[in-house]
């Protein structure tokens, strides 16, 4: 048994990137339970943290905090409140890295996550096709690093209750008895290059629906609800769920999927850590990089082998292709169908 020690652990954006420090918390936690931790991040990102004696995820607004002398007030802050003996930077950003310089000036110990920026950039430049850790496994490897050494938990790591607003939508929308197979879609992206597109999105409910599958779309934004909303169509049991309950009860309703077919985007990572079958389509980003959807690596759908040196590959999927190549063209619906 360790000394008692309280961790601050830093990871702000992107959310998908956030929620998956959760199996790493579990895992560390359940290994050493003389620490304890406190996770800042976003505050809605925070939010969807489960409930656990030691782990505590705080929602920090940056605004309230803006450039060097304000990270320092937010350091002093954080100290003074809760006492830290130790730092974990998940994030490795300047502004991250400013907190933890405060703090490490402080006397806590620091450690810092590898981003492995030249392994990324050879992968992204075509020079290297080698797979990268998953981004679980890299956040383990940190937490080594800082003298925490644990084994991955068994999922599923997210387990949300069902509330009475799922229980009335279920309801509303005669879903409560759960007969035919259910397939969430989840459409969207952070970025448009990794979005498959509403004409495929369109022909895939169609013979979802031919095939007597129950399909819920996920989605959230008021343009992406709208667009939802345009394709609900209750009579061929299609039910959009965008903005029509709260967070934590969409992903107790995508535990109950059978499959969801989602990009590169936050939705694959909750599914995965829910537990559930995970279609996932890529196309302006790659696995290469150790964003996979965990547990459901075999599920990938990505254009031919042969085919991949052309597109137009970004960390963040921000790119649009720079030479003509459609990709969302060569994913064909038949082929989603055939991993479902």
């Amino acid at each position: 048994m360790g000394t008692a020690k309280h961790i601050l652990v830093i990871r702000f954006s992107a959310m998908g990137d956030v929620a998956l420090t959760i199996p790493v918390l579990l895992s560390v936690a359940q290994a050493h339970p003389y620490l304890t931790f406190t996770v800042i991040t976003r505050p809605f990102y925070a939010s969807f943290f489960p409930s656990h004696p030691r782990i505590n995820a705080i929602g920090i607004d940056l605004d309230n905090y803006k450039g060097f002398f304000g990270l320092g007030k937010l350091a002093l802050e954080l100290q003074t409140k809760h006492k830290f003996d130790g730092v974990v930077d998940l994030h490795n950003v300047l502004r991250s890295k400013t907190i933890t310089s405060f703090l490490k000036m402080r006397g806590l110990e620091r450690v810092t996550f590898d981003k492995k920026r030249n392994d990324k950039k050879s992968i992204l430049n075509g020079k290297s096709d080698k797979q990268l850790p998953h981004i679980i496994e890299q956040y383990l490897n940190t937490f080594r690093k800082a003298g925490y050494k644990s084994d991955l938990v068994e999922g599923p790591w997210l387990l949300p209750t069902v509330k009475p607003q799922l229980i009335k939508f279920l309801e509303t929308n005669n879903l409560s008895n759960k007969q035919e197979k259910w397939i969430g879609i989840a459409p969207f992206a952070a970025h448009e290059p990794k979005v498959w597109g509403m004409d495929n999105i369109q022909e895939l409910i169609k013979k979802l629906t031919e095939q007597n599958y129950k399909v819920l779309l996920f989605g959230g934004g008021k343009s992406e609800i709208e667009l939802l909303d345009t394709l609900e169509n209750k009579e061929k049991k299609v039910y959009s769920v965008a903005g029509k309950i709260s967070f934590d009860q969409e992903l107790a309703l995508m535990k109950k999927l059978d499959a969801l077919i989602c990009m590169d985007s936050s939705n694959m990572h909750f599914g995965c850590l829910l537990g559930i079958k995970v279609i996932s389509i890529w196309g302006a980003t790659t696995p290469l990089l150790g964003f996979y959807p965990y547990g459901n690596k075999e599920f990938i759908i990505q254009v031919p082998k042969d085919q991949r040196n052309k597109l137009t590959l970004s960390g963040y999927g921000n790119k649009p292709a720079t030479n003509g190549y459609n990709w969302k063209e060569k994913i064909t619906v038949d082929k989603v169908l055939d991993m479902i």
